[in-house]
């Protein structure tokens, strides 16, 4: 039985991981920066209020100063 238990752990970590990578992407991809466009207000506090974290994080993420 703990076996089952260690594997499923596993299992959820590798598809968290998965799922975080995608999400950081997704962040940076919200940025028009990103594509080389200028940088529009308001797309910070959007994208920080749908991720539910903080704009400094986002801010963080966008910057590659935190990875997945």
């Amino acid at each position: 039985m703990d076996e089952a238990h260690y594997s499923r752990v596993e299992e959820l970590r590798d598809q968290h991981d998965k799922v975080r990578a995608e999400l950081f992407s997704a962040i940076r991809d919200a940025f028009p920066e990103t594509h080389g466009q200028s940088a529009k207000r308001g797309v910070l506090a959007e994208v920080a209020r749908r991720a539910r974290w903080s704009r400094e994080y986002i801010a963080q993420i966008r910057d590659g100063k935190v990875t997945e």
